[in-house]
Formats: structure tokens, C-alpha cells, sequence
């Protein structure tokens, strides 16, 4: 945890503090701005981890691929496992180091993912598609930064619409297995599903940015769980966009 939080943090009063945790709004200016810049800073170290992974797996080909599936299913476990124990045992995410060794394992296996979903498409247009996303997303950190509206509070409902993009996911993964034709049903998954991410980012940079006028914001102490939070976004708006604009290649 960095000198400049730390020494910050002696200043909060006490009343400052929510259950032994200080809010962003109840915080110093210098402690907002140390944890903006340090979310920040990790989020750019994510994705450019995420860049170099995934390299690799775009220029294989099909053949080599298939020979490791093995690692893509190890992947899938792990990342898992990985936000489960973040998710259920919290104060990890706020311990340093566990709480960097976490983060980038769970980076690790996210960009070997990523590097599999972008294996399908020619190399063009996932880099199309990646600077799509680099736009929209500076475009939506400029719009929740200078916004009156308030997005914190949506948590419940975007929750709620997750949860229902997923079970539309397993239903067409289900309904394709079958060999039913499906191109259009997915083409508008990916639309409603990046109108959910495009609104995650806007929440979840609220939280991180605060404000005296948002309901909800982060602690000083969860900027690992927040730069995680906005990597999922921006992963998840890229494979969105992927699915809508993306050139497959030719088998």
C-alpha cells in the first residue's frame, strides 16, 4: 500500500470511518486522488498484461489451438475459483500482497481467454474492434466524471440485468448445440449486452471517482476490487463489440 495513502489515511477523522472503513467522499482530496490515480495505474497494467497474452493465441491457428484446450479450460477454472474467493472472503482485496497476487493471477487467466475469443476473428478486425472499445470507454470516463446523474444506485438493476444476459447466453449455447441457427438471437445478445456494459462503466467509474452527490462509492482500500471491476467492463464491452462488428477468419 503506498506511503502517500498511508500517511493520509492519519488525517480522517474518525467519524470519517463506516465500520472501520473510509468512504472516498469522506476522505481527503489527496487520498482521492492517490486511489484514482493507483486504480488507474493498475487497470493499465491489466490490460497491456492482457495485450501481450493474447497475442500469441490470435496468430495460431486452428490446429495448434485445439492442442490447448486443456488451458483454456484451466483458465476457466481458475478465473472462477479466482472471483469467487475475492468475492466471498473481501478483506483479501485489501490486504496487501495477497490482495496483488489475486488481481494479477485473475489477469493471467482472464487475457488467456481473451486471447482464445479473439482467435476466431482476423487480426484487423479484433484491431478494429479493440480501438472501438478505447473510445468509447475515454468517452464514458469523460461522461461519468462530468455527469449530475447519479448511476451509483443502479447497482441492484444492472445486477439483475447480468444476471439475465448470462442465463440468455446458457440458453443460446444450449439451443446451438442442437445446431439450430442462431445468428441473430446472438447478434442481439451482444446489443443488449453491451448497453449493460456500457452502463457498468459509467456506474463503476462513479464509484471509483465519487463525489459528494453519489450514493454509493468505493473505500479507500478496494482499489484492487475496483480496477478489477472496470477491467471486467472494458473486457466484456470489447467482446461485445467483437460479436457485433467482428470479421471471423476463414477456416
Amino acid at each position: 500500500m503506498s506511503s502517500d495513502l498511508s500517511d493520509d489515511m492519519q488525517s480522517v477523522e474518525p467519524e470519517h470511518n463506516v465500520g472501520g472503513e473510509t468512504l472516498l467522499k469522506m476522505a481527503s482530496a489527496s487520498i482521492r486522488l492517490g486511489f484514482v490515480r493507483k486504480v488507474y495505474l493498475l487497470l493499465s497494467t491489466q490490460l497491456l498484461l492482457t495485450i501481450l497474452v493474447a497475442i500469441p493465441f490470435q496468430l495460431m491457428d486452428t490446429v495448434q489451438l485445439k492442442s490447448q484446450t486443456w488451458l483454456l479450460w484451466l483458465s476457466v477454472c481458475m478465473t472462477l475459483m479466482t472471483v469467487f474467493t475475492m468475492s466471498f472472503a473481501k478483506s483479501l482485496t485489501r490486504t496487501y500482497p495477497y490482495n496483488y497476487v489475486f488481481l494479477f493471477a485473475f489477469t493471467l487467466f482472464e487475457a488467456i481467454l481473451m486471447g482464445f475469443a479473439s482467435a476466431s476473428y482476423t487480426w484487423q478486425s479484433v484491431m478494429l474492434c479493440a480501438g472501438l472499445t478505447a473510445v468509447i470507454f475515454l468517452g464514458l470516463t469523460i461522461y461519468a466524471a462530468k455527469t449530475e446523474t447519479d448511476f451509483t444506485g443502479f447497482g441492484p438493476m444492472l445486477f439483475g440485468a447480468l444476471l439475465s444476459l448470462v442465463a440468455w447466453g446458457l440458453m443460446i449455447c444450449t439451443v446451438a448445440a442442437f445446431g439450430a441457427p442462431l445468428d441473430m438471437v446472438t447478434m442481439l445478445c451482444s446489443l443488449v449486452g453491451l448497453i449493460v456494459f456500457v452502463i457498468y462503466i459509467i456506474y463503476d467509474t462513479q464509484l471509483i471517482i465519487g463525489g459528494e452527490h453519489k450514493t454509493h462509492e468505493f473505500t479507500v482500500d478496494d482499489y484492487v476490487f475496483a480496477a478489477m471491476s472496470l477491467y471486467l467492463d472494458i473486457l466484456q464491452l470489447f467482446l461485445r463489440i467483437l460479436g457485433l462488428f467482428g470479421k471471423k477468419k476463414r477456416k
